[in-house]
């Protein structure tokens, strides 16, 4: 078995796809460059292609992940340049590894995404105030937020645990930049607009904002003690 392990990044011209048009486009991407890809069996064959996590409609990012398993053996730098010649404009591929060993999914191995905010908010802005409340907000060792269970109840779930990281880049005119690290994967995956949320509302008084942009920097695995992007996992 040959899998191609790839990170790639999704730009402004493609944020507001879905991922279901993504893998779409993948899909085309591949057959228009002629790569030798593997379908699965039965009535209705698909290419072997695995996403590590969903992009939303809406953001954008640097750092998101795809498996594709091959036929045959293709030389990477050959691989990137092919199928980045055949995705449109706004995806491209930034990096490749080819691996002829059983890997765990993709999917099953990311426990954390990096993510970078931003909230242009209404009312004037007071740096030391803001600096403040991020304190007091990260100070709590409680943090919940509803969610809705399989069955569709409502229930209560403390996200404080998977904020790792929570902090104001810059702030210019009406805009506050954040970056955040959050939990992300299959077994707990914190959404940042979730996280802004929660600390508009905090304090004494509501951060009200009318616009909000993010975008994913990168994807952690586990490696050890580490975190690290799943690409320096395949080997």
């Amino acid at each position: 078995m040959v899998v191609a392990r790839m990170k790639f990044e999704k730009g402004e011209n493609v944020r507001y796809i879905s991922h279901l048009d993504l893998q779409r486009t993948f899909q085309r991407a591949l057959r228009r460059a002629e790569i030798d890809i593997t379908y699965s069996q039965g009535f209705n064959p698909h290419p072997k292609i695995s996403f590590a996590m969903a992009v939303p409609v809406g953001m954008t990012s640097e750092g998101e992940y795809i498996d594709v398993e091959l036929n045959s053996f293709i030389e990477e730098n050959q691989l990137l340049n092919k199928l980045n010649q055949s995705l449109p404009t706004g995806l491209k591929i930034l990096d490749c590894k080819i691996s002829i060993k059983s890997h765990p999914s993709l999917m099953s191995i990311i426990e954390k995404g990096i993510y970078r905010v931003t909230i242009k908010v209404k009312q004037p802005i007071q740096l030391e105030q803001i600096k403040k409340r991020m304190l007091d907000f990260l100070t709590q060792e409680e943090i919940y937020i509803e969610k809705r269970d399989k069955k569709g109840r409502i229930k209560e779930k403390d996200i404080r645990p998977f904020i790792n990281e929570f902090l104001i880049e810059k702030i210019e005119r009406q805009s506050i930049y954040f970056r955040m690290i959050l939990a992300a994967g299959s077994h707990n995956n914190i959404k940042p607009e979730r996280v802004i949320q929660k600390f508009s509302h905090f304090g004494d008084y509501f951060l009200e904002y009318d616009r909000l942009k993010i975008h994913r920097i990168d994807l952690l695995a586990r490696d050890g003690d580490q975190f690290v992007s799943p690409i320096k996992l395949f080997t």
